[in-house]
């Protein structure tokens, strides 16, 4: 607006000079046209400077927080290094391809030993297997024999328990990462929502301090013109000399307060940018601020805003997929109570001599089950520790929601009360002014009557921020999301 108001005033001057330089009708006229021309012509630069700069409004921000950005990809990386384990956790099903080949020659014996098999792992511990082996001569490390052309083979090995227990190591490690993967998805989300308030929250700040700025220049500018007026009041005899260096004095304390808020304006910009991930110049290019203002009101019902942050809150998500895994680690660790017993299943098919089958029984028991015990309790203590996290977070939830929206009704009070107490200084201030125009006041009473506007004007400003702040963290609190 600054650049506009110049703007105008050049074509206020050229126009007045044109037309004083003017000596006859036709070159008036001439003059009128060609001002009128020019008029536009500025007043087009400056309307298009003025449009090129976009007001920078909350909306604005979920532009800049994207998976490119560091503070973003830091909150959400774990996720993406989970989601790949998970993925990576289904190799345990991976069919697996195996060779052996033995060849031999003792001073009293000789043989060959050949094996190719192909392994398919399936669901709670089961394995299949098909192959090939070809076994000439004595053999070092089994009895196997074969006719010469060898003989393929097919077999099967389940784990009994497994089977009954529906689980087993590989079905826990793929169903445990892909549990980690969602768990990990919610506190991404939960990381996203606290990352985004603290942003609106320097959003905020940075337009209360951008206000609080304004302010302090315009009681610089007070004091600068009161300076003339005392100046010329000095000079005319009206007032004594140390008048005017009562004057200067509140210059230079009014400079130092102008000076002390822009280095908290500028510091809560920096802040800022450094959350968008770009630089001063590049948001002066395309963006100003706007005025502090209140956001829309909306009726908050205190029930209905705990209701919707349980149903939301992605913490509390989190902690369900957390505590899932303690389940799934609870079911495993049940295998370790029971012996470990497998049953084996092969067939074979000699291309000389026919078909065979081999059955096997393998069968380890613990004699002590100290590990089961202890990984029990381990277990047993994480879910109660999950349970007790989960109610902690929502007694908090309830009492903040409780607390925010009380808060919020009084500031909203408060906001009523501090426009009217403006309204008060204001006119005292303006009268205390009148009385030392005409000498019945002096420079400390209006001093002090703009010190109480500035700061009936700073806690106006002060509710205002709180109000949105609290505004903001109702929304955290009720759950909600940035979506990426």
């Amino acid at each position: 607006m600054g650049r506009i108001v110049q703007c105008s005033n050049l074509v206020s001057a050229m126009a007045f000079n044109e037309c004083i330089s003017a000596q006859n009708g036709y070159a008036r006229e001439k003059t009128v046209m060609k001002t009128v021309i020019v008029s536009t012509l500025v007043m087009v630069c400056c309307t298009q400077y003025a449009i090129a700069k976009e007001v920078f409004r909350v909306e604005q921000i979920a532009r800049y927080l994207t998976k490119e950005n560091p503070y973003v990809y830091t909150a959400i990386g774990k996720q993406y290094i989970d989601e790949a384990r998970a993925q990576a956790s289904m190799g345990a099903f991976d069919s697996k391809l195996s060779s052996y080949m033995d060849n031999k020659e003792y001073p009293l014996s000789d043989g060959r030993y050949l094996d190719v098999t192909l392994a398919k792992p399936i669901e709670n511990g089961t394995e299949l297997l098909v192959g090939y082996r070809k076994a000439e001569g004595i053999q070092e490390y089994n009895n196997i024999k074969t006719g010469d052309e060898g003989e393929y083979r097919i077999g099967v090995k389940v784990p009994i328990f497994s089977i009954l227990n529906d689980m087993s190591y590989r079905k826990y490690t793929v169903e445990s990462a892909s549990l980690g993967a969602v768990q990990s998805k919610f506190e991404a989300q939960n990381n996203i929502r606290n990352l985004y308030s603290s942003v609106i929250v320097s959003y905020y700040t940075l337009l209360y301090y951008h206000e609080i700025f304004k302010l302090e220049k315009a009681l610089l500018q007070k004091a600068e013109k009161r300076y003339a007026f005392t100046r010329s009041r000095v000079s005319s005899g009206d007032l004594p000399e140390v008048a005017l260096l009562d004057a200067k004095q509140q210059i230079l304390q009014r400079k130092q307060r102008v000076l002390s808020t822009q280095n908290s304006y500028h510091n809560a910009f920096r802040i800022l940018l450094k959350y968008l991930n770009i630089s001063q110049n590049q948001f002066d290019a395309h963006y100003q601020l706007p005025s502090l203002s209140l956001l829309k009101k909306n009726r908050i019902v205190l029930q209905s805003a705990i209701d919707e942050a349980l149903e939301k809150r992605s913490d509390l998500r989190a902690l369900e997929y957390k505590r899932a895994k303690l389940n799934l680690q609870g079911d495993y660790n049940a295998l370790s109570q029971y012996p470990d017993v497998s049953i084996s299943a092969y067939g074979v098919q000699d291309i000389r001599y026919g078909s065979g089958t081999k059955v096997g029984l393998n069968f380890d028991f613990p004699l002590e089950r100290t590990g089961y015990e202890g990984r029990k309790v381990e277990i047993q203590r994480g879910i109660a520790q999950v349970e007790e996290e989960q109610n902690k977070l929502k007694l908090e939830l309830k009492t903040n929601l409780t607390n925010l929206l009380y808060s919020l009704e009084v500031l909203n009070e408060n906001i009523k009360n501090s426009q009217e107490e403006i309204g008060l200084v204001e006119e005292l201030e303006r009268v205390e002014n009148k009385k030392y125009e005409v000498g019945s006041s002096n420079l400390f009473e209006v001093n002090q009557r703009e010190m109480f506007t500035l700061q009936a004007q700073q806690k106006q400003l002060e509710y205002y921020l709180n109000i949105l702040l609290i505004q903001q963290d109702i929304k955290r609190e009720m759950g909600e999301l940035l979506t990426l």
